[in-house]
């Protein structure tokens, strides 16, 4: 017996997306689509809310970009190797109303058997100032205590102007 399938895309130009710490809503320069297995607020953040999930079948290194060791350990992070804050800034897409400097850099090895979220860094408003298109990866529990934090360097620093 044969099933009809179903594929169900909702379409939004702006959407808007209030969070703590966010004191203001976060508006997203793109579509939004069901295709990524996470909440809406963390799917818009992959280009076209695209995102794989993927069980990690050896210890993998990745790296988290900040500037306040309050958000040192996040859930967001990259496979991407960056030398400039701006570099960050601009690929990972932080709006910079959100206090994230990118002024250092940690690596985060997640150990075998880890679920992750991996896709691409969609745009953020103003696009043209943060376009994304970085490798994006997720995870959901920061607190597991087989991650391993390791600090790393100072990124250069170079001023960031969006124009």
């Amino acid at each position: 017996m044969k099933f009809p399938s179903l594929s169900l895309t909702i379409g939004l130009s702006v959407i808007g997306i209030s969070t703590p710490p966010f004191t203001t809503p976060r508006v997203i320069a793109q579509e939004v689509a069901a295709s990524c297995p996470l909440p809406t607020e963390i799917a818009v953040t992959f280009l076209n809310s695209k995102c794989k999930e993927v069980t990690l079948k050896k210890p993998h290194t990745f790296y988290r970009y900040y500037s306040d060791s309050t958000n040192k350990y996040g859930r967001y992070l990259t496979r991407n190797l960056y030398k400039t804050n701006v570099e960050v800034i601009r690929n990972l897409a932080l709006n910079q109303s959100w206090g994230n400097k990118a002024t250092t850099i940690l690596r985060v090895t997640l150990p075998a058997g880890t679920v992750v979220y991996q896709g691409i860094v969609a745009p953020q408003n103003p696009a043209q100032c943060y376009p994304g298109g970085g490798q994006q990866t997720f995870i959901k529990d920061t607190r597991d205590p087989n991650i391993k934090w390791v600090e790393g360097e100072n990124l250069v620093v170079k001023d960031f102007t969006c124009q």
